[in-house]
């Protein structure tokens, strides 16, 4: 396992730091086999409709999952498209729109009533604004969408049983997170979620932010359920650079230079989606919890990911935010 401390402050550094690792891969022992497969296996991607989450659901399916595919856009086409580019037609879509919470209950409800089982879970789903922007509640848009979401989407699966900790082989859970997750922000439970202005220049930090409070919450949520014989099997990951549209919202300006920068060197989305690809199907992973890939290498998360008091604070810090907005757990 290899140990990494570095720390983004900014998007110039980030992007250096992406394509060095494309440029420069290293070898890894993380290797599928065409057998390693979960045929009837259900499995729900969030962001699946493009991207990372259209390559992950491909790749998924093409192992014989029922691939579930939870987007706000790309309804019915992108499923059908995955259809035919697996040959697997156990593929669906259901809508979400994970900037609201209402959205997220409902879509779990209606899993619910549909008796939906998920054996693997890859939240995947995530956003760069071109600067500060409020949520329709009020929140952080990129706060509400690329954590608080699956924090309350994950808890909703959990309490509803449509995630249940005691089958096997043991449900996974996969969370994206990225590496710029090693970003040194101190977490501030006073403005916990709250818009707070920055600017372009500061949209990696602010974003690495969020990515660590995924982290933090998918470490705790293994720290939860180890104590109770380790029945939920927790992965985290970062794809390396990849050339996808989350940079969508990134500032105009920007724009032209950061495709031709995605174009030259960073990865496919097909390529950058192996580690999610690996979590959801080695056989080596079974009864395995909390490890994190960065891309296919194994290594340890940010020292604040593990700190214990880190976990129950932003845990109980979640847990308020969602009560003062009307949708508690």
């Amino acid at each position: 396992m290899c140990p990494n401390n570095k720390q983004f402050d900014s998007t110039f550094k980030a992007t250096l730091a992406g394509v060095k690792d494309v440029l420069f891969p290293k070898k890894t022992d993380k290797i599928l086999q065409d057998t390693d497969r979960i045929d009837g296996q259900t499995v729900l991607v969030t962001g699946s409709n493009t991207g990372l989450g259209f390559a992950i659901a491909t790749k998924l399916a093409k192992r014989g999952g029922n691939i579930i595919m939870a987007v706000r856009s790309g309804i019915p086409e992108k499923g059908q498209e995955i259809q035919q580019l697996s040959g697997n037609k156990n593929v669906r879509m259901e809508f979400v729109e994970l900037a609201k919470l209402q959205s997220i209950q409902d879509l779990v409800l209606r899993l619910k009533a549909q008796n939906v089982t998920i054996d693997i879970l890859v939240c995947n789903a995530g956003m760069v604004s071109a600067g500060s922007k409020v949520a329709d509640n009020g929140l952080d848009l990129m706060f509400a969408v690329n954590y608080l979401s699956t924090f309350y989407f994950v808890n909703l699966l959990l309490q509803h049983q449509i995630i249940k900790p005691k089958n096997r082989p043991r449900p996974r859970l996969i969370f994206v997170a990225s590496e710029s997750h090693r970003v040194n922000f101190p977490i501030d439970y006073t403005t916990f979620g709250q818009p707070v202005p920055y600017s372009a220049a500061k949209v990696v930090k602010f974003y690495g932010y969020y990515k660590l409070l995924l982290t933090i919450f998918g470490v705790e949520l293994h720290r939860r359920y180890a104590n109770e014989g380790n029945d939920l099997s927790i992965f985290t990951l970062c794809p390396g650079a990849v050339h996808s549209d989350i940079s969508r919202n990134s500032p105009s300006v920007l724009k032209p230079i950061l495709w031709l920068v995605f174009k030259a060197f960073f990865q496919t989305p097909t390529k950058a989606s192996r580690p999610a690809v690996y979590f959801a199907c080695s056989p080596k992973m079974e009864g395995q919890s909390n490890v994190y890939l960065h891309i296919m290498q194994e290594k340890l998360m940010a020292d604040a990911a593990y700190v214990e008091e880190n976990g129950k604070k932003v845990w109980a810090a979640s847990e308020q935010l969602l009560k003062e907005l009307g949708s508690p757990l």
